[in-house]
């Protein structure tokens, strides 16, 4: 359980799976399941502007901390604040020795 002042609410995002070549892959072009999660804490981690001369794109980084008995895994995006994130790398449990648990959540957002 993640302090009180954990206030923030976000809407975890699953897609649909459908069949491609017999294997089991994620289907974005319909609407996915989802599920609001609340007590959770969205922290601002970086963010980098492209420098290329190519493409001029703003990549945007943040850390959820959940409650550790949400339902989110590798592979979902998260909603917050009207903008959609991609969970970057696996969701990490983080046990403590103090009723603290959460699990903690790379996301990243890319705007170019």
């Amino acid at each position: 359980m993640l302090p009180s002042f954990c206030k923030d609410i976000v809407t975890r995002l699953r897609p649909k799976t459908t069949e491609s070549r017999g294997k089991t892959v994620p289907d974005w072009s319909v609407a996915p399941d989802y599920e609001e999660i609340d007590g959770c804490s969205m922290q601002p981690a970086s963010t980098s502007l492209s420098t290329d001369g190519r493409v001029l794109g703003i990549s945007d980084l943040y850390t959820l901390y959940a409650p550790s008995d949400a339902d989110i895994m590798a592979g979902d995006r998260i909603e917050y604040n009207g903008l959609i994130y991609e969970i970057d790398g696996d969701v990490r449990v983080q046990p403590t020795a103090c009723r603290l648990d959460h699990i903690t959540i790379n996301l990243r957002r890319y705007n170019g």
